[in-house]
């Protein structure tokens, strides 16, 4: 997207909804580890239940992080949490500085 255009007040809140979509799927993930381990640990087979719930956590959260990773900044088209070959979760576009809570301030 060049800097020239202008970018719809609707795409914008569709495109940081779906950015903080991701960002709270990745966080849900994370807090259910320990839930999860706990209820595989009182299974029959215990040894067996916590290696295949770690193998699905962690399939989980490639997936997650993948997706975090390639969402679309709405307003530049470049990758929001990336930087160069860096994945860092900030809140702000590393290519033009968008903040993730844009559209709170919105008329």
């Amino acid at each position: 997207m060049d800097a020239a255009e202008e970018i719809s007040t609707q795409d914008l809140k569709s495109g940081l909804k779906k950015i903080r979509l991701r960002r709270w799927f990745l966080w849900i993930l994370i807090m259910a580890y320990l839930p999860m381990m706990m209820l595989a640990m009182r299974a029959q087979q215990s040894g067996r239940a916590v290696v295949t719930a770690f193998i699905v956590w962690v399939l989980l959260l490639i997936v997650a992080v993948a997706l975090m990773a390639l969402v679309r900044c709405p307003q530049c088209g470049n990758c929001y949490h990336m930087n160069g070959y860096l994945f860092r979760p900030v809140r702000k576009c590393f290519s033009c500085g968008l903040p993730l809570n844009a559209d709170k301030k919105l008329p």
